[in-house]
């Protein structure tokens, strides 16, 4: 099982370079806050931004993430989060995308940027190591 599938996240829509995914956050996802975890929220944007990336790339090719930065705004406790995300810019080996995340509310939840390295292959075992 892929990870982001364990977090139960789910794919809504996928356009060229556009992503949206869904998240019911419930208590398997709190922290010891007894409130969605921070890593659980940034592995959705993650997943989003990297998705949104891929769906621009030629099939086989993938990417890796450089850098992400995330601001978180809300806490959630419970709910249905919209996750999106956006390729703003790509270069030959690099891609800078930005994506949210709201709650059922349409309350701003996180907001993050990602760049990332556009990869050869999907999948590292199929690329030579350098």
């Amino acid at each position: 099982m892929e990870f982001t599938q364990s977090l139960g996240v789910k794919e809504i829509s996928v356009g060229e370079g556009k992503v949206e995914l869904e998240l019911e956050i419930g208590e398997a996802h709190w922290s010891t806050a007894e409130r969605a975890h921070g890593g659980v929220l940034f592995s959705a944007l993650d997943t989003a931004l990297g998705r949104a990336v891929v769906s621009t790339l030629p099939e086989g090719r993938g990417c890796a993430t450089l850098e992400c930065k995330i601001n978180f705004f809300r806490p959630v406790m419970r709910g249905r989060l919209n996750i999106s995300a956006e390729v703003v810019r790509k270069t030959r080996h690099t891609a800078y995308t930005e994506g949210s995340i709201f709650d059922d509310q349409e309350r701003l939840i996180a907001r993050a940027s990602a760049t990332f390295f556009l990869t050869e292959t999907r999948r590292t075992v199929d690329r030579e190591r350098v």
